[in-house]
């Protein structure tokens, strides 16, 4: 069975630019992924990129970057889907088979449980009738919307309580992380529908969207606080990140 990792990190970030190579505790972020990914049971790490100078990078780090993406799925308006189906085109060229089974890191978050991901590939090997395996962690179910100037609840208010327990809602569940799915498959339903998952604690659930999620991500690495290690793949770094230019630095600023 081929197993691939697969770290997608394109050039165009908009909330942080550069933001998947930009150095996070002394490394480039997206070396917290490929860190994660070597340590798995995979035949290659393979970083999905439409730019040179993260393919630089990211072989730097230990990932294979046997082509580049297209524009057409780098887009601000690409999904996943379009990632795979641009991945699936480019594999023949490049003399590598399709995966029987994916691993897809997504770069922007640092802290994971190699346990957790671990047992997603072995119940994917196990168990063929499971479509996809996803680590989740707990999110908050007592949400609300906004519907003009008026705040409504996503969930029975039973009367409009000023609070409500968690325990009367339920418990609810947010993904990204990881996602183990089958190899071959580009349509927008390629985690199929039988989906097994693995709870993980919710600092797991922490992903890197603007400054202040890169802050908070950056100080609790550098803290080195107890029971962090575990989910940290990638040692904090002093040093010059590799690869990382003076220009890289303007253009992140």
């Amino acid at each position: 069975m081929n197993i691939y990792a697969i770290v997608p990190a394109r050039a165009g970030s908009k909330g942080i630019k550069q933001k998947n190579i930009r150095p996070l505790a002394g490394r480039p972020l997206i070396e917290y992924s490929i860190a994660y990914a070597r340590k798995l049971p995979v035949d290659r790490v393979i970083c999905s990129t439409d730019s040179q100078e993260i393919a630089d990078i990211a072989v730097q780090c230990g990932a294979e970057v046997p082509f580049l993406r297209s524009a057409e799925a780098a887009g601000d308006t690409a999904m996943e889907e379009h990632i795979l189906q641009d991945f699936y085109e480019k594999l023949p060229a490049a003399g590598i088979a399709t995966p029987d089974l994916l691993v897809w890191l997504r770069p922007t978050f640092v802290f994971r449980s190699l346990p957790a991901g671990l047992r997603c590939i072995e119940r994917m090997v196990r168990t063929p009738a499971m479509t996809a395996c996803r680590t989740v962690c707990e999110s908050e179910s007592r949400l609300y919307r906004r519907q003009g100037d008026w705040l409504l609840p996503d969930f029975p208010d039973h009367g409009g309580k000023s609070m409500i327990r968690r325990q009367d809602v339920g418990t609810r569940f947010k993904v990204f992380s990881l996602d183990v799915f089958r190899g071959g498959n580009c349509t927008p339903y390629f985690l199929g529908n039988s989906i097994g998952f693995e709870v993980l604690p919710k600092i797991c659930g922490m992903d890197i969207d603007d400054a202040a999620d890169w802050m908070i991500v950056e100080a609790l690495v550098n803290s080195q606080a107890d029971g962090l290690q575990e989910f940290l793949h990638a040692a904090p770094s002093g040093g010059k990140p590799r690869l990382w230019t003076e220009a890289s630095a303007t253009n992140a600023a």
